[in-house]
């Protein structure tokens, strides 16, 4: 038979994983909203940054690729790549491969761009993690990539 401090210590696990919980979505969405306001003077939208921040990751990318990275669909992803090369911030190329297809690459202009972003989000981060020393960094990431794996896990 559990005894009654074993149930409190089972309700006190459970509250404090909803409020863990409760919490990553919060600090989630504040952290977008921060990152948001501090762009907001380079003229370009969450949508349009985060497919900024693919490519300069993936230069190259198709789009059916960069709509898979987002998890966005293929068309929204198609217009986001078209309004950033009307823009002059991205660029599309055909690809050597298949002729259907276009990479898509960063312009000088998308480049310069995802440097200030860079900037922005090192910026951003500052504020996040201020009064964090290293080893409470790294006990934070390996926390949050057990979380993943838990969450991961067919």
């Amino acid at each position: 038979m559990a005894e009654p401090n074993d149930d409190l210590l089972a309700d006190d696990a459970k509250a404090l994983m909803r409020n863990a919980s409760l919490k990553l979505v919060v600090i989630a969405r504040q952290l977008r909203a921060h990152f948001d306001q501090s762009v907001v003077r380079l003229g370009v939208t969450r949508s349009q940054w985060t497919v900024i921040a693919a490519v300069a990751r993936h230069p190259g990318a198709t789009q059916r690729t960069i709509a898979n990275m987002l998890e966005i669909a293929e068309a929204s992803a198609g217009r986001l790549i078209d309004r950033l090369c009307a823009d002059g911030l991205l660029e599309r190329r055909a690809k050597d491969d298949d002729r259907r297809a276009h990479a898509v690459f960063l312009t000088e202009t998308g480049q310069a761009i995802t440097t200030q972003l860079a900037g922005i989000a090192r910026a951003n981060e500052e504020v996040a993690f201020a009064g964090f020393d290293h080893d409470d960094l790294h006990r934070l990431n390996a926390l949050l990539d057990t979380i993943s794996e838990n969450i991961g896990k067919p």
